[in-house]
């Protein structure tokens, strides 16, 4: 019997998803130690119960509020009897929810053209690009890797014909953060209204289902103690100056006029005043959200008839969560992985073809450059403490992710169409 060697192709698949899966055991203890902003949601759980409002002082985990809704603290209630297994098991699932998201986004794609070896480091290729952010999700024990599957899950089970369950899981989503409503403006523009209205009834049942414990004008209390916390026309959610906040909101006002931030280096190239670099930022964002239309590209109410122009869609609104609302953080830009995701499959599909191409190659060379950012190089413990916030002062993340709309633009999934007629017709 022939001896299976270490760099045989399947044991080293073996080998690399052992030490994955250790890496992921390891990161989820350790964050489960320091709880991270889970213990912030547990710690207004166990006040809710014990009949505090959730929302005011006193917090107990370094002064940071809670921010998510009364029906996420209800939720979370039976869970608060041991803080370390809940966010140990929380941790673990989130490594699943971004697994089975994965798995979705394959399915909108082919994946024939890739050989075994190519497949790999497509997946180690997309692994280290998204393990900074997901490693700062784990880290500080966050709900985005959930809120992308829900997405992700949701989209599914819509584009399958389950209008209704797929539109309640949706609402479950927007409910719990309210990032996630960006897609109701996909469903209402592909027409699809049996999902639209069970999103809208899901989140107004989830609402006020508080109330049916806490009775109905205390969870109005709550609501609006909540509203007050996330109101996006707050003055703090107006321009973010300081270290560690992202999107709009933190990068263009900085650039566009004088702020103080944490470190003196200068930032502004204009001089406008504070109301109309707000003003500015605001169109801006308007302006992201109108560019949806170059992704449609399709009538009102038109559904998509192709899997991989369904997906480029789909990774451009969740793009526009970490860019368009305020106060976004650097683990939020896991919402910019699948765009990413996508991009490299463009990339891996076509450059067999294109490589020669002036401007293709201007294109995979930026998308390379960029994502130096999005690599672990950009993390402090490599580049050291003092240049990372020298980029976050600057913005880079930020940045680097508004040149991902370009580049997804040049990598219109019309090309891949175009390909495989090609290849078709051969």
């Amino acid at each position: 019997m022939n001896k299976v060697s270490l760099w045989d192709k399947a044991a080293l698949e073996k080998v690399l998803m052992s030490l994955l899966l250790i890496v992921c055991l390891f990161l989820s203890i350790n964050s489960a130690f320091d709880g991270g902003d889970f213990d912030v949601y547990l710690e207004a759980a166990y006040k809710l119960y014990h009949g505090q409002n959730p929302y005011l002082p006193p917090y107990s985990k370094n002064g940071m509020g809670y921010s998510y809704s009364p029906f996420f603290i209800m939720l979370l209630i039976p869970f608060t009897y041991n803080y370390f297994i809940t966010e140990l098991v929380w941790c673990l699932l989130s490594f699943w929810f971004i697994y089975r998201s994965f798995i979705i986004f394959e399915r909108y794609l082919d994946f024939r053209f890739m050989n075994r070896i190519s497949y790999m480091k497509y997946v180690i290729l997309l692994v280290v690009l998204s393990f900074q952010f997901m490693s700062n999700n784990i880290g500080m024990v966050q709900v985005t890797p959930f809120l992308i599957w829900i997405i992700f899950e949701s989209l599914n089970l819509i584009h399958a014909g389950r209008n209704i369950l797929g539109g309640i899981l949706l609402g479950v989503g927007i409910n719990i953060k309210i990032l996630p409503v960006v897609f109701l403006g996909y469903l209402f523009y592909r027409g699809y209204f049996k999902a639209l209205a069970a999103c809208i009834f899901c989140f107004i049942g989830l609402y006020f289902a508080p109330s049916i414990f806490w009775g109905y004008e205390y969870n109005l209390t709550l609501l609006r103690d909540w509203w007050v916390i996330i109101n996006p026309t707050s003055k703090e959610h107006q321009v973010e100056t300081g270290i560690g906040t992202h999107s709009l909101v933190a990068f263009l006002p900085v650039y566009l006029s004088e702020t103080k931030g944490e470190l003196l280096f200068k930032r502004n190239i204009f001089n406008m005043s504070i109301d109309s670099a707000i003003i500015v930022t605001n169109l801006a964002s308007l302006c992201l959200v109108a560019c949806s239309l170059l992704y449609f590209r399709s009538n009102l109410f038109i559904r998509e008839k192709f899997k991989v122009k369904e997906l480029w869609e789909l990774c451009y609104f969740m793009l526009l969560i970490p860019l368009i609302f305020p106060h976004q953080q650097k683990y939020a830009f896991l919402f910019a992985i699948p765009m990413v995701a996508y991009i490299l499959y463009f990339i891996f599909r076509t450059f067999g073809l294109y490589k020669n191409l002036l401007l293709y190659r201007f294109v995979v060379f930026t998308f390379g450059f960029v994502m130096i950012v999005y690599s672990p190089i950009h993390g402090s413990d490599i580049i050291g403490g003092d240049l990372f916030k020298l980029s976050q002062h600057y913005r880079l993340i930020t940045i680097s992710t508004l040149v991902l709309i370009p580049i997804s633009l040049y990598c219109n999934p019309q090309k891949l169409l175009s390909l495989d007629i090609k290849q078709k017709n051969k």
